[in-house]
């Protein structure tokens, strides 16, 4: 449930939220540093009107992008990310040094953590990279299910989803048929309320 979260995971699904509200991809992402203070907090912002390049706007590297790296120690920073991130965004906290990075949702379709394992440059970086899973994967398939299904053009990764969590993807669709996520964007619902919803639809 909500309380049962962390601070760092409450701020990074609020930002998922964020994302979704606006039509967005539904992936948040946030930048803490050693001691748990917030840096940097962004989401994807695939559809907002003053994005220029849709196709980029990631959370993970809006948020890289963000971070002032003269302030802080970036390599004791921790990423946290609703979602694994995706090549650009893996190659982007490679090339930050980004050493730690927490994700809640493995991604079956383009998630890429499995390069700090493969790639002789990145496996080199004694990379910290680990997935949360549990109730926070479940609740960011969902959300994101939700999302590939109002856009109608998501089957290929809804059918990748679903031999990754196909409970997750039924709970989207129930959803889904209900409306009820777009209500409660069209509300402005906060999403701890969000949250266990999905959890108590599990």
């Amino acid at each position: 449930m909500w309380k049962d979260l962390s601070p760092e995971w409450q701020t990074t699904f609020a930002e998922a939220w964020e994302a979704f509200k606006s039509g967005s991809i539904p992936i948040g992402a946030a930048i803490f540093d050693e001691n748990g203070t917030l840096l940097v907090k962004e989401h994807n912002r695939s559809s907002e009107p003053d994005t220029v390049n849709r196709l980029i706007s990631h959370a993970e590297a809006n948020a890289m992008r963000k971070l002032d790296t003269s302030s802080c120690n970036v390599r004791s920073a921790v990423l946290y990310t609703t979602m694994e991130p995706c090549p650009m965004c893996m190659g982007t906290a490679v090339m930050s040094n980004i050493r730690h990075l927490r994700y809640a949702s493995r991604d079956p379709y383009c998630g890429s953590v499995y390069l700090k394992n493969t790639d002789p440059y990145i496996s080199g970086k004694g990379l910290d990279y680990v997935c949360e899973g549990g109730e926070p994967e479940f609740v960011q398939l969902v959300v994101q299910s939700c999302y590939e299904l109002s856009i109608g053009k998501g089957d290929h990764v809804l059918r990748r989803f679903e031999e990754l969590n196909g409970s997750a993807v039924d709970t989207a669709r129930k959803l889904s048929a209900e409306g009820l996520l777009e209500e409660f964007a069209v509300k402005n619902t906060d999403f701890s309320l969000v949250y266990d919803k999905i959890i108590k639809r599990k």
